[in-house]
């Protein structure tokens, strides 16, 4: 008989400690987990939050950073897990690349005249970046390819040669015969028509051909102004002044070209 009731007593310990075992594998923790700052309420028998997260659905193609744990925690209950998802995007952006405008002088055109002979364009590049982001947040963009999908094309101008002579800018040039002489040749006495003393820089013109007041540049001579005139003085002819009779000789009669300066 004492037997008996030892092993009823023995078979009820083992049956008690069977279903307490039972019962604690079947019992559920209520877990809040939070993806990017949305919670959702998770009821789990895992034990550990990385058990509980490969039992997840929504996590298992993610990848995501764990924020106020790690995967080895046990699990509580009412436990709030903060996941933030990483995501990577390949983003691609065209850019405009300007045209550029080049210049180039030529004598078919007036001082200063311009006329396009070609068109710009501006061209076009796409530039891909892997893009990397914590939940909303980007925190990191890579440029991992660079396309050029049109290349720009210059706008070509062509402008008219300005006209320019030992560094001055002249409006027209006159072939001409020009005489040197002094203020003191015969039928001179040192004042020009205009007034002004002969000297060095004065030059008598046909005033039909070459206004009174113009300033003219002569090769071999330099800047003068047109301030006088002379009755032997007809259409393109010139007469130089200088102020020493040894200079005038040297010069004697030259067919020149007269620069008309601006």
């Amino acid at each position: 008989m004492r037997e008996r009731t030892k092993f009823f007593t023995a078979f009820v310990l083992v049956m008690i400690l069977s279903y307490t075992n039972v019962f604690a594998k079947t019992a559920a923790h209520s877990v809040i987990i939070t993806l990017d700052g949305v919670p959702r309420m998770v009821a789990t028998q895992a034990e550990t939050v990385g058990e509980l997260l490969s039992d997840c659905s929504f996590t298992a193609e993610d990848n995501y950073i764990l924020e106020n744990c790690s995967e080895t925690d046990s699990l509580t209950d009412k436990m709030t897990i903060a996941l933030t998802s990483v995501v990577e995007k390949t983003l691609a952006y065209t850019t405009v690349t300007p045209f550029t405008t080049t210049y180039r002088t030529t004598t078919e055109l007036e001082p200063g005249e311009k006329r396009v002979v070609q068109e710009g364009k501006d061209g076009e590049t796409v530039n891909v970046y892997r893009q990397t982001y914590h939940g909303d947040e980007l925190v990191d963009s890579a440029l991992i390819e660079t396309k050029v999908v049109t290349q720009a094309q210059s706008e070509i101008i062509e402008v008219g040669e300005e006209k320019v002579i030992n560094g001055m800018a002249y409006t027209d040039s006159i072939q001409v015969r020009a005489t040197a002489y002094t203020p003191y040749d015969a039928g001179c006495n040192g004042i020009t028509a205009t007034g002004a003393k002969a000297t060095k820089g004065i030059v008598a013109v046909d005033p039909s051909v070459i206004p009174l007041g113009t300033k003219v540049y002569i090769p071999g001579y330099g800047v003068a102004v047109a301030a006088d005139t002379g009755g032997a003085i007809k259409g393109n002819r010139l007469d130089v002044c200088y102020d020493s009779l040894s200079d005038a000789l040297q010069w004697g009669v030259k067919n020149v070209e007269v620069y008309i300066l601006e």
